[in-house]
């Protein structure tokens, strides 16, 4: 595996995870989370998951020789 292959495969889960937000978002005229049959909770699990996952990769990328700014991680 290369750098470009992380690099590509991080790009087609970043297109995966947009296509999602667009489909959710299509749904905004819900009246409630009921009506939606959304689990907010375990929506919010997963997305604790993907914090984790993006601060763990922002550290990667901050120690790449790519840029000499930094990324910043989630705070929360």
């Amino acid at each position: 595996m290369t750098s470009q292959d992380a690099i590509d495969a991080l790009a087609l889960q970043n297109q995966r995870f947009n296509d999602l937000i667009r489909l959710v978002d299509d749904g905004i005229w819900w009246s409630s989370d009921a009506a939606a049959k959304l689990d907010a909770a375990a929506i919010f699990a997963q997305v604790d998951h993907i914090r984790i996952a993006l601060d763990e990769i922002t550290r990667l990328a901050n120690q790449m020789a790519i840029q000499p700014r930094s990324l910043s991680a989630d705070t929360r």
